[in-house]
């Protein structure tokens, strides 16, 4: 098993780790996003006010993806 995002995310293999990015939609991109910046949150690579304008960001995207819905 092989993973990215220090074990977050776990793949059977490289094509599937591709299969995955070529067929996601929008909802898993904006997950694996969160993925992604939870794992660097935790590595202490940001710091509070990038977390902070990141999580906004995020926000944004998906109230842009609800309002598409409705």
């Amino acid at each position: 098993m092989e993973n990215i995002f220090g074990g977050l995310i776990e793949f059977e293999s490289r094509s599937k780790l591709e299969d995955l990015i070529d067929t996601m939609d929008k909802p898993l991109a904006i997950k694996l996003i969160e993925t992604a910046i939870d794992f660097s949150i935790r590595s202490g690579i940001y710091s509070m006010e990038e977390v902070y304008c990141l999580y906004k960001c995020i926000s944004k995207l998906k109230e842009n993806e609800s309002q598409e819905i409705s």
